[in-house]
């Protein structure tokens, strides 16, 4: 039976990911199929450029020392709200009980192959594979956070530098530690 992971499995253990040659050897499949599915909940109807750019924002909170160390530690990371007592999730789709510690459904309830889905969480692991290959550059200018300012208008965004807009998101940088 084919899930997500065994997709992502059989990417990473191609000789050429959609005819593109790169080093997957260093690459964890855990953190990458963490990545491909935050890059999948984030941004699968984006354009490819969005893709990477959630992609990349994901990969610069594990570069940067105020984040979690791992992609699966940066995506999975949730806070209790100071004031309203509720959990937040970095990514907001962590945090939906229809989305957290479930296999992203590539297969529909009479047991067919679900293509669309399929397709997207295709694009998504070959974009997570690039990045994590260290293939991509990244195309924020270095974002931290992103957000949809058609559907939220998050404080910390006045205390950030917006650094660029790819479809429906908004990305922001934070300040240098001091």
């Amino acid at each position: 039976m084919i899930t997500a992971k065994l997709l992502l499995a059989f990417l990473l253990q191609s000789t050429s990911v959609v005819g593109l040659d790169i080093d997957k050897s260093n690459i964890d499949p855990e953190q990458a199929y963490c990545l491909a599915e935050n890059i999948y909940y984030e941004s699968k109807s984006e354009d490819i450029r969005g893709q990477y750019a959630v992609g990349s924002v994901t990969l610069n909170r594990v570069n940067d020392p105020r984040f979690p160390k791992t992609v699966c530690d940066v995506v999975r990371q949730a806070n209790i709200h100071r004031v309203t007592k509720k959990l937040v999730c970095a990514f907001s789709w962590y945090c939906e009980n229809d989305k957290k510690g479930k296999e992203i459904p590539i297969r529909n309830k009479d047991g067919t192959i679900n293509q669309r889905v399929a397709d997207q969480f295709q694009a998504a692991s070959i974009v997570a594979i690039q990045i994590l290959s260290g293939n991509v550059d990244d195309n924020t200018n270095g974002a931290t956070h992103f957000h949809n300012p058609y559907t939220s208008n998050p404080a910390w965004k006045y205390e950030m530098k917006k650094t660029m807009r790819v479809g429906n998101h908004d990305f922001y940088r934070m300040p240098d530690p001091k």
